[in-house]
């Protein structure tokens, strides 16, 4: 290669160094653990500290009167009463999910996924154990109290003993229903739950609640999913709340530690969503029904051990007007991030999803790579496998390029000789000795950027894979053999007992380090030219360092395709080694004009107006 084509390989790598870093996890390891749940824009509560329960010098109905006291003062006379209660559960099994009731808040304390678990083998449990419930409502009240139904004790009816269990076309409808004033002003919550599927209908009514609820409206609210995988880091990585409002979608990330990020936007809102790595949490406006906006709220906060979660509350803003009685109709769903699943949940919700740059590298993760690999899923079962067919197809794609490729630098080797004569006898003229290599290059039809348009047609689908290795729960907990047991997540191969200094890695990948050393037979094979000896062993560590923490996934398809890469090289060299270099001849004996010599001619050009510009004067 001449100078030119190695600047451009150089920036080529660069930018995909930058890329991998940019995106790359931390590899640290972490225990999940939950920290200060963040609030929607509330209005002054006041904090009463109630008496011990214990009290020797207080009877029973004196505390329960002073609890109710400190009710009244915190919720006002409207919803006081209704702060005080017994909590009773009742519990929903179907065959995706296991949900928990509570007559506390009126709404579902637990939402157990069966198909799914924990990284520590627990039972996946979405909704943080930190909160009480989740799907609350808050607004203000006539006397100036926030009111969030979560503190408060709703009557559940609907479900016959404390456990139901769904299956198929099951179905079951449960009312939780705050009475405010007996029979005449309350709230009904009413849920319709199916035997499959993870999604349930909720109704909401509101009935004689004029002059109670203030400022015209009120929210429905949903927080972060639990934290469920072991980096604590990645998974804060990818969580993100998410609003659609005015058929438009935005989002907030909240990624500076201990500040809120925040987003409050009217409008006609059809759904807002929270997630994390894998799942997610959605709000859906159901029928003719759309909400008046929506208000996002989030926090990043460090956790023990280089942790770190971000904490998000979103809330679907729903106009109020006074009337006798108003409802609100919402779909409900809290499952998986599944691309298909979410997009038969509402056109739009699978972009939460992360699959690449919008325009870059996202089409290749929706229209070639997931469905190319849901197809071989249908029938081989280990996504290892799958993986590895699927770097055959990549190899078989890109062959008459990649055929092309290796040919010109195979002849690029042979032209060494007399690269390395031009560089001594022009040695001193930089120009000329540029201008004669692309005559050289002219004279044998050798194009010597030809062996970078493999890698760069190959980079959208390799930042495709690492997209898709690390955000499809298709991938997440599947193991390939051996040590490989989680494709989703890097491979170690040796935990070692410490961090290395600067490069943070405190374990070694197998594949990353197989994938380097193939990488570097590879380079020995292609790269003859002297002053590039270095990059044929700068460029592997390089990307093992890079390639130690990313997705073994990654790795694996990578290690595959550098070893195609290696027989087709060794093939072609085999077969090609002894044709002479012959001189390029038009076929139809007119001249045609090359890039090569446009080149030329441009440096041509420039080393005339430097000479016509006179001596340079010396001091």
């Amino acid at each position: 290669m001449d100078r030119q084509a190695i600047i451009g390989f150089v920036l080529i790598a660069i930018i995909f160094i930058v890329w991998m870093f940019m995106m790359a996890p931390d590899p640290a390891q972490q225990q999940p653990q939950a920290k200060k749940d963040t609030t929607t824009q509330k209005v002054e509560e006041t904090k009463v500290q109630a008496p011990p329960a214990s009290a020797p010098d207080m009877a029973s109905g004196q505390r329960d009167s002073l609890a109710a006291d400190g009710n009244t003062m915190r919720f006002g006379r409207w919803f006081g009463p209704l702060a005080s209660g017994t909590p009773s559960r009742y519990i929903v099994e179907t065959e995706q999910y296991i949900a928990e009731f509570n007559t506390h808040g009126g709404s579902i304390a637990r939402w157990t996924l069966k198909e799914f678990r924990t990284w520590d083998d627990r039972a996946l449990q979405l909704i943080d154990w930190k909160r009480p419930s989740d799907f609350n409502l808050v607004f203000a009240s006539s006397d100036g109290r926030f009111i969030d139904t979560k503190d408060l004790y709703f009557q559940i009816r609907g479900i016959n003993g404390h456990k139901a269990v769904l299956k198929g076309k099951d179905s079951l409808v449960i009312e939780a229903t705050l009475p405010v004033r007996g029979d005449s002003s309350y709230i009904l919550k009413r849920y319709i739950l199916r035997g499959s599927g993870y999604a349930i209908d909720m109704d909401v009514d509101v009935v004689g609640m004029s002059g109670i609820i203030a400022n015209n409206e009120y929210q429905l609210t949903i927080h972060s999913p639990a934290l469920t995988e072991r980096n604590s880091v990645e998974e804060a990585s990818f969580s993100e709340a998410h609003a659609f409002v005015d058929d438009s979608r935005q989002y907030v990330d909240a990624t500076d530690k201990d500040e809120k990020s925040k987003l409050d936007q009217p409008g006609d809102a059809k759904w807002i969503s929270v997630n994390n790595k894998y799942f997610t949490s959605v709000v859906m406006a159901r029928g003719d029904f759309v909400g008046s906006g929506a208000y996002i709220e989030g926090i990043s906060k460090r956790l023990p051990n280089e942790g770190e979660r971000e904490l998000y509350e979103v809330a679907f803003k729903v106009k109020y007007r006074g009337q006798e009685k108003e409802s609100a109709a919402f779909t409900l769903f809290m499952g998986p991030m599944d691309y298909d699943i979410l997009k038969e949940q509402y056109p739009g919700l699978e972009q939460t999803m992360h699959l690449g740059w919008a325009f870059v590298v996202r089409p290749f993760s929706e229209y070639l790579v997931m469905p190319l690999f849901s197809f071989l899923h249908g029938f081989i079962p280990n996504f290892g496998i799958v993986i590895i067919i699927f770097s055959i197809l990549i190899k078989l794609l890109l062959h008459p390029l990649t055929k092309s490729s290796m040919k010109s630098m195979q002849r690029m080797q042979k032209l060494q000789p007399m690269i390395n004569e031009l560089r001594e006898k022009y040695k001193d003229d930089q120009q000329k000795q540029n201008v004669e290599m692309m005559k050289l290059y002219k004279e044998y039809g050798v194009n010597p950027a030809g062996g970078c348009l493999p890698m760069l047609l190959q980079m959208p689908i390799l930042f495709a894979l690492f997209s898709i290795f690390r955000s499809i729960i298709d991938i997440r907990q599947e193991p390939f053999f051996g040590w490989i047991d989680d494709l989703s997540g890097p491979d170690i191969l040796i935990a070692l007992p410490f961090k290395i200094p600067m490069l943070g890695m405190s374990f070694i990948s197998g594949l990353a380090l197989l994938m380097a050393v193939t990488m570097f037979i590879q380079q020995k094979m292609s790269v003859k030219d002297p002053r590039q000896k270095s990059m044929i062993y700068m460029m592997p560590v390089m990307f093992w360092i890079m390639f130690n923490s990313f997705p073994s996934g990654l790795n694996l398809y990578y290690f595959m395709f550098n070893l195609l890469s290696i027989g087709q090289q060794w093939y072609i060299n085999k077969r090609h080694e002894d044709e002479p270099l012959v001189k390029v001849v038009p076929k139809d004996g007119k001249k045609k004009t090359s890039w090569t010599e446009r080149a030329m001619a441009n440096l041509q050009e420039k080393a005339k107006q430097q000479q016509k510009g006179g001596k340079t004067k010396k001091f």
